[in-house]
């Protein structure tokens, strides 16, 4: 799925001690032989090297790419985007206020695309309108429909937030056309992954105009970790558990930490296309027995049009970022025929990229830093030559632990 991958260079003011993976990956050994194996260079006596500054020392090339997805060009994404402006959110009370801003300025026309992974109908600004009666998901996406906005949604068939996810599903699906121009909201359960362990993650969210003529004209897209949900708003303090309560976004936790960035540029349209492939794929969600029965039924729905801009698909002059977009569908699933007829592992070739690209340091977040054969290979090439490995990965008291690296 298409996750925002960030692998940050950072120094750290104080050492911290380094502990070899033999001793905790290797075969079952003596505590003297075990003892022996411990690095306990606090990383000072490696020298600071060199970062690769170029962008694209760290993107993925063309051939690469292609070789992520068994030898099949990708055609519906650029390589690479440039020129585009970034915003970080890794608050996620800042992320909601970005969010509805800009969903509250769509204009007649415009389209809104919303993949997710859980859709509840929560406030966006709960610190001012506890109730979401102004700023709440049903109330923003309607006033979007009445203004002329057509919206999308694609929804994973989430089981454990389905009584939520459905009602956001049927008060969407039941907005009236605009009277204006028959803009309308359709909201879709996307159940097209390899088996019942498998989820959908892509969050992304994009606005955009119908078509354009302006050169210049880029849309906007939100990647990363946060949905329109329970749990996720949150300010940096973490200390506001009873308007999180009041405002019903308490599910299960007390506090959220996540990131999102918000991309204007041609990158955006990278985002785009992957939504757009996804939702005019022939092989239609949601169509069996189960789905049925765990009522995640989808309303009829027609393919959406691509995008039509006269501007660049991969270079802006919004920014200076460059971008590349990557992504997972899984190669053991027969049904991404037309935008991955052989999977993609993109995302997972660009993360062993950027860990043996790293000169000095390493700091990955990860909520379950699973134990992946080719991760750990990356990581313990460039361990004897950088100075800090930081990880950071969410406790995990659930099956998750047994997949983990938790469990050494």
């Amino acid at each position: 799925m298409l996750i925002a991958l960030l692998i940050v260079l950072i120094a750290l003011t104080a050492p911290s001690s380094a502990i070899s993976f033999s001793t905790l990956f290797g075969n079952s050994q003596s505590s003297t032989s075990q003892a022996s194996d411990v690095d306990l260079s606090n990383g000072t006596d490696i020298k600071v090297r060199q970062p690769l500054l170029k962008a694209t020392d760290w993107f993925l090339t063309e051939q690469e790419i292609t070789d992520s997805r068994g030898g099949i060009p990708r055609t519906d994404l650029a390589v690479y985007t440039t020129g585009n402006a970034v915003t970080s959110f890794t608050v996620t009370k800042e992320f909601y206020d970005s969010v509805y801003d800009d969903l509250s300025t769509t204009e007649e026309g415009d389209r809104v695309m919303l993949s997710a992974f859980v859709t509840a109908l929560v406030p966006l600004k709960p610190d001012v309108d506890v109730t979401g009666a102004r700023t709440g998901v049903g109330k923003v996406f309607t006033d979007m429909v009445k203004r002329g906005t057509n919206a999308n949604i694609l929804n994973w068939s989430n089981i454990g937030y389905k009584i939520f996810a459905t009602k956001a599903r049927d008060l969407i699906n039941n907005i009236p056309p605009s009277p204006i121009n028959g803009a309308k909201a359709v909201f879709l359960f996307d159940d097209r992954v390899r088996n019942v362990a498998s989820a959908y993650h892509q969050k992304t969210l994009v606005l955009t105009a119908n078509s354009s003529s302006d050169i210049d004209y880029q849309p906007v897209a939100y990647v990363g970790g946060l949905d329109l949900a329970k749990e996720r708003w949150d300010t940096i303090y973490h200390n506001n558990s009873a308007l999180r309560d009041a405002s019903g976004i308490t599910f299960k936790r007390k506090g959220w930490i996540d990131g999102h960035i918000r991309i204007h540029g041609p990158a955006a349209k990278d985002v785009a296309n992957n939504f757009v492939a996804r939702w005019n794929s022939d092989y239609l969600p949601s169509q069996g027995l189960v789905d049925d029965l765990l009522g995640f039924e989808n309303p009829p729905y027609e393919h959406i049009p691509q995008l039509n801009y006269a501007s660049s698909n991969t270079t802006g002059n919004l920014g200076k970022q460059s971008i590349q977009i990557t992504r997972t569908f899984s190669c053991k699933y027969k049904h991404y025929k037309e935008f991955a007829p052989r999977g993609e592992n993109s995302l997972f070739h660009a993360r062993i990229k950027a860990i043996k690209n790293a000169k000095n340091f390493i700091y990955i977040e990860d909520q379950y830093f699973i134990y992946v054969p080719e991760l750990l290979d990356a990581i313990m090439e460039v361990m004897p030559k950088i100075q800090h490995l930081v990880v950071i990965a969410n406790p995990e008291t659930n099956p998750f632990t047994k997949g983990g690296y938790i469990k050494y």
